[in-house]
């Protein structure tokens, strides 16, 4: 399965796109879709999809710009850009990015098809590096709702898994762990959390990564829990609440931000610091336990529940489900029944 970040600033453009990906073939799945280059890059740091489909002219960040930061970070991302400009310095810049496809608009299903499978080669090479990354996210977001002791027990239990690989994947160790350490960065950073106090390493060393990372996710783990305890400023109060009466709706970053009237950074960097997560896996989270409920009160069927709680496509349910609850839906039925 390869997933796929739609980024389109036209609504009937986006909604086209992707579902000719989805009518391209069951092994490309849509897991996120949005409307600007800003939106598009925090959810790649949140659903870190395998591909991106993305417009060269959006607001808040362009095509290129989005492709730029891909690359300077070494996301591991297979990017095709849409432009509906034929410009050879638009298409020579984005191959110094790396970007796999230039199409033009307006987009034919044959075209963007013969595209998609084209990129397959490099999708299979991203697969095993793009797991590591999924899972490692999960458990910072903590989306089975673990004890702090065990969630970073696991992480660390992570990062050894990758320090434990064979030489000849020296390179996919290395970029595993510089990954990780951008994002633990990151995260803190957006978070006001501060961490002075923990030296920086050479993570192709080898020699002191796992004490590094365990410091580091200490920090995140253990502000979480202050968190609860401090108070919420009342545009997060009113955001949070808005989501919980709206969240079978396409609700997107842009919007929230938008509503509070703030910058789609801003937003985004406040509702995490102040819920410990981002928007989408916080929607996700609702959708998620409304599904649970359906599951073991009604005799709907997946498919049937996928609609009714909001998710685009039976297969990216299944997928935020079994990453939340750590069983398929199905599983999840039987043993609850048994």
């Amino acid at each position: 399965m390869y997933t796929v970040l739609v980024a389109e600033n036209e609504p009937w453009v986006l909604k086209g796109i992707v579902k000719m990906v989805e009518e391209a073939g069951e092994e490309f799945q849509v897991v996120g879709a949005c409307s600007n280059g800003e939106e598009a890059w925090n959810q790649i740091r949140d659903v870190w999809p395998m591909l991106l489909i993305t417009d060269i002219m959006m607001p808040e960040m362009d095509g290129l710009t989005l492709c730029g930061k891909i690359n300077e970070h070494r996301l591991p991302i297979v990017s095709v850009i849409i432009s509906g400009y034929d410009n050879f310095q638009y298409a020579q810049k984005a191959m110094t990015y790396g970007v796999s496809e230039y199409l033009l608009k307006p987009v034919r299903f044959e075209l963007l098809k013969e595209s998609l499978n084209r990129s397959k080669e490099k999708l299979e090479s991203l697969k095993d590096l793009n797991g590591y990354v999924v899972k490692f996210q999960a458990l910072l977001d903590n989306r089975q709702a673990l004890p702090a002791k065990l969630a970073l027990q696991k992480q660390v239990e992570l990062i050894q898994s990758v320090l434990s690989m064979n030489d000849y994947r020296k390179s996919l160790r290395i970029s595993l762990l510089h990954i990780f350490d951008r994002k633990l960065r990151m995260l803190l950073d957006e978070c006001d959390i501060d961490y002075p106090d923990i030296p920086a390493i050479d993570v192709a060393d080898g020699e002191g990564v796992v004490p590094y990372y365990k410091a580091m996710l200490e920090k995140w783990y253990l502000s979480r829990s202050g968190i609860a305890k401090s108070s919420m400023p009342a545009i997060i109060e009113q955001s949070c609440r808005y989501i919980k009466e709206n969240y079978k709706e396409d609700i997107t970053l842009t919007d929230m931000a938008e509503r509070a009237n703030f910058s789609v950074s801003h937003f985004s960097a406040l509702f995490k610091k102040h819920t410990g997560t981002s928007l989408i896996n916080y929607v996700n989270g609702l959708k998620i336990e409304e599904a649970k409920k359906l599951l073991l009160s009604t005799s709907y069927s997946v498919s049937e529940i996928t609609e009714i709680v909001g998710f685009s496509t039976t297969p990216y349910f299944s997928r935020v489900f079994k990453t939340t609850v750590g069983l398929s839906p199905l599983e999840y039925r039987k043993r609850m029944d048994s």
